[in-house]
């Protein structure tokens, strides 16, 4: 298997980001009047299940989540509550973890680092599609490649700003910039609903997770269509 072109998301793949991500959420919570009571651990595993731009819409209290199940008028008017409240928490979350980059910079991952330099020194063509706002990835790139963010990433989107939840527009959009074909090309992230698009997109994938292996040498070994790993 030839892999021309690689995809990856920041959180976790290139930045230890759940302690930020954590805090934030927190915060945002706590402001509406529902603290969180989310461990680290469970944090991320809502976050590997629905993924990070859709955590806080699983958080709300369930008779909240259930409020437009319920039919009629009133049904609605619940649900139509529920998902302001989802979006407003959201949105807090993302302006609190914004705003911690200021002061308190997210580790590295060695293994993403050393990913992103051999794979360009074999030609690899490389990308970023991440669920953060473009404000906050634009920060995080910054922070670890300054002025060559540009000459090291073909294409950097976020999945946050985009209109189409289902993300096949952002990978379409991913392989013309890059000029590489689907099954030349493969996804690293966290998230299975992001995998998920991806494979039906027809890109291989990767399923990272943290302290995972992560090397070019085994990347082909690893990225498969069928199944996330």
């Amino acid at each position: 298997m030839t892999i021309n072109a690689i995809l990856l998301n920041l959180d976790e793949i290139l930045f230890d980001t759940a302690p930020l991500h954590l805090a934030a959420i927190r915060a945002a919570m706590e402001g509406s009047g529902v603290p969180l009571r989310w461990s680290m651990p469970e944090l991320c595993e809502v976050a590997s299940t629905v993924g990070w731009t859709r955590v806080l819409d699983v958080a709300l209290p369930q008779d909240e989540q259930a409020g437009g199940k319920s039919g009629g008028k009133a049904g609605a008017k619940a649900g139509a509550k529920a998902q302001s409240r989802a979006i407003d928490l959201n949105a807090a979350h993302h302006r609190h973890f914004h705003a911690a980059l200021a002061t308190r910079k997210p580790e590295a991952n060695p293994r993403g680092l050393q990913l992103i330099k051999d794979a360009l020194d074999a030609g690899c063509k490389l990308g970023v599609i991440s669920d953060l706002p473009a404000p906050s990835v634009g920060a995080l790139l910054e922070q670890l490649f300054g002025n060559d963010v540009n000459s090291k990433f073909s294409v950097v989107a976020s999945r946050h700003d985009a209109r189409h939840r289902q993300h096949d527009g952002l990978h379409a959009l991913a392989l013309r910039t890059m000029g590489v074909d689907a099954e030349e090309t493969v996804l690293i992230d966290t998230s299975l609903p992001n995998l998920l698009a991806a494979r039906k997109a027809g890109l291989r994938t990767v399923h990272f997770k943290m302290p995972g292996i992560l090397s070019w040498t085994s990347l082909p070994a690893m990225a498969s269509r069928a199944s996330a790993n």
